[in-house]
């Protein structure tokens, strides 16, 4: 069902987008200041306020966050026609559709701290190295690693974390131990 529902958003965007990759950027922008104000998805999908205000909102928000012009539209033929709500799901369609179009991959990173740029990019780089592709990272923290980091690209992953490192020890020690 959400690719049936996108795919004509994803078209149209990029039909009209002069620089996909920029426009995806505010998009994304946008999508994290929705998701940090509930009220905001509340006001602007109560049918109970006129059209015009819920549009005056829409654009100042976007205006605020520096949303270009073409990416201002897609937002607003979205709250026209009750499909922000898909925000999520269509982003996800634009840079599948960028990724593809531009050969690119993403690397999702997981770390227990927060990693320095030097690290993302020799990790990057070893991404590059072994795709062939163009790298985009997608850093995260998760502190139940311990120590280490995981690289998933696509359904390849490449685990170093100490927690995964500790379960290979704790695996082998099960093995020497006597039934």
């Amino acid at each position: 069902m959400s690719a049936r529902v996108t795919r004509p958003y994803v078209d149209a965007f990029f039909a009209v987008a002069k620089d996909p990759g920029t426009e995806l950027a505010a998009l994304e922008a946008f999508q994290k200041a929705y998701d940090a104000a509930p009220e905001l998805g509340k006001v602007l999908s109560n049918p109970g306020l006129e059209r015009e205000k819920r549009e005056a909102i829409l654009a100042a928000v976007a205006a605020h966050i520096g949303v270009p012009e073409i990416t201002g539209r897609l937002l607003k033929i979205l709250l026209h026609n009750g499909r922000l709500h898909i925000l999520h799901d269509l982003l996800a369609a634009l840079r599948a559709r960028l990724d593809k179009e531009t050969q690119a991959v993403e690397a999702r990173i997981v770390t227990a701290q927060t990693a320095d740029a030097a690290v993302l990019e020799a990790l990057r780089a070893l991404v590059a190295d072994r795709t062939k592709q163009s790298v985009r990272v997608v850093s995260k923290v998760d502190p139940s690693l311990l120590g280490g980091f995981v690289v998933s690209v696509g359904s390849v992953r490449l685990d170093a974390s100490l927690e995964r490192r500790l379960q290979k020890a704790r695996a082998a020690l099960h093995a020497l131990a006597p039934a």
